[in-house]
């Protein structure tokens, strides 16, 4: 059996003690102890901070100086190898302070033996073990390994004095996945995090040596990568000569990640967005650093996704007008700023018209009525998307309710209301329309609830289960945006759909471009053998409408028909258009 073999370095300026010393650990029985001697304070300064031994045991007497005195040299300059003072008089007052100080044991020379000496050492090393743990679970991210937020700001600190002091650029680079919540979600969260260990598998072999090691202070490539939370990475470059260098190194990160990952039998693909800032062109601490990287960071998911954006100090006002847009439409719903259009639908022919899409707009205080296009991605990136979603099906419930009401004189028409993928994906979303149908005493079959077809088929198995759910309970159900997603026909027979509405995209062009009629007339075709009614989107002239009645379209909405209209002039419009029933 292989005896353990621990490196042990004595600093006495007594060559008898060590002598003595070294016989003691002689007879230790299981156990082979290397035990070297230093005499010179200076060099023993040095030999300790190396961090080559397991143990180190100071003598208090040292010439002129004492193994106190070092003790605290050593502590200050970041030596991890545990300490035992070994004392002369057994002067209580001097231990205590060694141990303040971080000693991990101490003994009095003139009682020690064998069993006593080896007992402190095999003490020390365990206790420094149990320190290191507990700083790793301090300090380490418990599911990738890498360090976390607390030793990356540590890292930073440290980065940071060091380019001061050498007039030095650093560089952090701020990572966040892109669209991992819709992997967790379609995956499950087992999933996302077996992708969030790969990806900080590759940060740390792609992150080479040479881009993050300084002169001083940082050891490894592996201490500058960290995950500060989610999905989000930072990567602390501590020395480059120009911006080109961070560069080519977020590019390296972006590359690695094109490559697919293989977990549990599925293959993810993933792409990043990267913010850079600079020190100390784009802040001069640690907090300025990394909230103008995290900025940039934002700045390349606007543009696109998949790429890398330096910090620019005209983000800071962008970044500001997107909190203060946010702060606002948080207040939009109680301060009854959002209102409802409605966009009529006709039937192609009979000329009347069946429907209303009820489109959300919001009257903003200071910008006037905004287009949803201008807020709605923030309301899903929020989670506002919820609340809003809620008033909208109980605004268009109650509105048509209203038009429906006795004495009113209209013919019964359905209301379409848009829903996003975010509150499909709500909890108790069924119980929810269920209520607002409920309280607004409207007939469900007079309400038509419109879902993307992207938004169905990344959340398939989920949406399958509810739409039959709402089918029961009479609502109508339409797939929004046919045509722009990865649907097939085939595919859509799971769906208990009433209506599919083609893009406006393929009714662009349809009276000019013969392939968008022939993909036009193929829909048609093939959504009527599954017995769905096929709207029209973005109809604007007579040419268009023609060829759609031609093809077979059953409706259609557009500007040919109308612009979206306030609630109070739909009335008038009915009127016009024969829905007039006295």
């Amino acid at each position: 059996m292989n005896k353990e073999r621990i490196k042990i370095l004595l600093i006495d300026d007594d060559e008898d003690d060590y002598v003595l010393t070294r016989d003691l650990l002689s007879e230790v029985k299981g156990r082979d102890y290397n035990l070297e001697w230093i005499a010179n304070y200076d060099d023993a300064l040095r030999a300790v901070c190396s961090d080559n031994y397991d143990v180190c045991l100071f003598d208090y007497r040292l010439g002129a100086r004492t193994g106190l005195e070092l003790l605290h040299e050593t502590v200050a300059a970041g030596s991890k190898v545990p300490i035992i003072l070994l004392t002369g008089q057994g002067d209580h007052d001097v231990d205590m302070e060694a141990m303040k100080a971080g000693a991990a044991d101490y003994l009095n020379k003139k009682g020690i033996n064998t069993q006593m000496l080896e007992r402190s050492i095999r003490y020390a090393i365990k206790h420094k073990e149990a320190e290191k743990r507990i700083l790793h679970m301090a300090y380490y991210d418990d599911l990738t390994g890498l360090p976390n937020r607390a030793l990356f700001h540590d890292r930073l600190q440290q980065s940071l004095a060091h380019s001061e002091r050498y007039k030095g650029n650093s560089a952090i680079l701020f990572l966040d996945l892109d669209n991992f919540k819709r992997i967790n979600d379609t995956l499950n969260h087992s999933v996302g995090d077996l992708l969030l260990k790969a990806v900080a598998e590759r940060l740390s072999k792609y992150i080479r040596i040479a881009d993050t090691v300084a002169r001083q202070g940082v050891k490894a490539s592996s201490n500058t990568v960290a995950r500060l939370g989610g999905d989000e990475f930072t990567v602390l470059l501590t020395e480059i000569n120009s911006l080109q260098d961070a560069a080519k190194v977020a590019q390296r990160i972006l590359n690695s990640l094109s490559v697919p990952f293989r977990l549990d039998g599925h293959e993810v693909f993933v792409s990043g967005s990267i913010g850079i800032a600079v020190y100390p062109f784009d802040g001069e601490d640690m907090d300025s650093l990394l909230r103008n990287a995290d900025t940039a960071m934002y700045h390349a998911k606007n543009q696109g996704k998949n790429n890398f954006q330096f910090y620019k100090q005209s983000m800071n006002a962008t970044a500001f007008e997107r909190l203060t847009m946010e702060n606002d439409l948080r207040k939009a719903v109680e301060r009854n700023e959002l209102i409802l259009y409605y966009q009529p639908k006709m039937d192609i022919r009979t000329g009347k018209i069946i429907a209303v899409e009820a489109l959300l707009r919001w009257n903003h205080p200071d910008k006037g009525l905004l287009a949803p296009a201008e807020f709605i991605s923030l309301a899903e990136e929020t989670g506002l998307i919820i609340p809003i979603g809620e008033w909208v099906l109980k605004t268009a419930c109650n509105q048509n309710k209203v038009w429906q009401r006795p004495g009113s004189g209209f013919t019964r028409i359905a209301v379409s209301v848009n829903l996003s993928g975010q509150q499909f994906k709500q909890e108790g979303v069924v119980k929810v329309i269920e209520k607002v149908l409920h309280d607004s005493l409207l007939g469900p079959e007079y309400l038509e609830l419109e879902i993307t077809e992207s938004v169905i088929m990344k959340n398939a198995e989920i949406i399958i289960t509810m739409f039959h759910n709402l089918k029961n309970m009479g609502v109508q159900l339409s797939m929004d945006d046919f045509g722009t997603g990865y649907s097939s026909f085939s595919y859509l027979k799971r769906f208990p759909l009433d209506i599919i509405k083609i893009d406006r995209s393929f009714i662009k062009d349809i009276s000019e471009k013969n392939e968008d009629a022939a993909i036009v007339k193929a829909i048609i075709a093939m959504a009527h053998t599954l017995k769905l009614r096929v709207v029209a989107e973005g109809v604007e002239t007579e040419q268009q409408l023609e060829l759609l009645r031609k093809l077979g379209c059953d409706e259609m909405q557009g500007y040919l028909l109308s612009t979206p209209l306030p609630a109070d002039e739909i009335p008038e419009f009915l009127v016009k258009h024969g829905k007039k029933t006295v």
